[in-house]
């Protein structure tokens, strides 16, 4: 996508993984594909889920899994700003984090979640939504990995990194430090609002080659001690249709912990 901040005011910036995605319906999308499903059914017991029950992505004209946004009632609402764990790859619409918050609270739940997003993106998106809409009841950064980051090409195109470490080091400068001033800027635009939430899960992998081990440690949980540490809402339960990534119960726990956070 072109991310041109010179000549016009680019909105919310959805993921270079979904431009092959036509706005409207889909039974499969991003990572979460028709190759992979056909080997699960291989692979998974007879009382796999997902043998029984479909997944269904809709996608408005921005590529959001929401509303078009002119129909959204932003002052009620509460807006979710995330990764693709936000976005709910592999569950079905009413098994995301928000269709789950939106049953909980009873209020409009707004889905900017995003495949492959980085905490810059997520940071930006955030500042997009303070800067051009009515404040919302409430607005949760869901930050994820500190190893993805976006850049802009000479010509404004977007060009995201997913995971991208230097592995002969286990170097993550470049992406922590572009992402910790982005979380940052977040942080200190909604500090003032009454339900503004963040969470936060392990975002770097280690080896330690002394032992031979591998580690996870948070770089978002050191930062920012009052986000809500999520890891087991995150990783405990791969279980989306994918495998990969959070599956039904997970996303539902996410969203009472997030419930029981708001003050409305």
């Amino acid at each position: 996508m072109k991310f041109n901040l010179i000549n016009r005011n680019p909105g919310f910036i959805s993921s270079e993984w979904l431009n092959d995605y036509d706005p409207g319906e889909h039974e499969f999308i991003s990572n979460d594909t028709r190759e992979l499903f056909d080997e699960s059914l291989k692979r998974n017991s007879k009382d796999w889920y997902y043998r029984n029950h479909e997944v269904k992505y809709i996608l408005n004209s921005e590529k959001f899994r929401t509303k078009e946004f002119r129909d959204i009632d932003w002052k009620n609402s509460i807006v979710l700003i995330g990764c693709s764990c936000t976005f709910g790859i592999g569950v079905t619409e009413e098994d995301t984090i928000a269709a789950n918050l939106q049953e909980i609270t009873g209020k409009n739940v707004v889905n900017l979640g995003q495949p492959g997003a980085s905490n810059s993106m997520i940071a930006y998106n955030s500042l997009h939504l303070k800067q051009n809409y009515p404040e919302p009841l409430a607005v949760v950064n869901l930050w994820t990995s500190m190893t993805r980051y976006f850049v802009m090409t000479e010509s404004f195109d977007l060009v995201n990194f997913v995971d991208d470490v230097d592995k002969r080091s286990n170097s993550t400068v470049t992406s922590a430090t572009y992402n910790i001033m982005f979380m940052k800027m977040a942080n200190e635009i909604w500090k003032d609002h009454p339900n503004y939430i963040q969470t936060c899960a392990n975002d770097i992998e280690a080896e330690n080659d002394k032992y031979t081990t591998r580690f996870k440690y948070s770089i978002a949980r050191k930062l920012f001690p009052e986000a809500l540490y999520v890891e087991d809402c995150f990783w405990s339960d791969v279980n989306a249709r994918d495998s990969g990534h959070p599956g039904r119960k997970a996303t539902k726990k996410l969203a009472k912990i997030i419930a029981s956070n708001l003050k409305l």
